[in-house]
């Protein structure tokens, strides 16, 4: 599994935070562990859990894609500086 980060430049707020909800119900091996708005909502940085950037990205922009451009990247848990990322779910 990896991490991957989803960074988000909303168009409209109203609608990206009224359907980018929190869910138990995504995709088995696919998890959201934590979203970071800025204040006025226009911005958000998201940290993801799943198999694959590709997977995430497909999930993502069927969900908020009406409502925000959406950047993607896998962490390289290697690289220094990458630290305090959750505990790796069960396979």
């Amino acid at each position: 599994m990896a991490y991957i980060v989803a960074i988000h430049d909303i168009r409209d707020p109203d609608g990206f935070w009224g359907i980018a909800e929190p869910s138990d119900d995504f995709p088995p091996g696919i998890r959201l562990h934590c979203t970071y708005p800025s204040a006025d909502g226009a911005r958000a940085v998201c940290l993801w859990e799943g198999e694959s950037v590709e997977r995430i990205r497909k999930l993502v922009n069927g969900i908020v894609g009406p409502y925000s451009e959406n950047d993607f990247f896998e962490v390289d848990r290697s690289h220094l500086g990458a630290y305090g990322l959750p505990a790796a779910a069960e396979a």
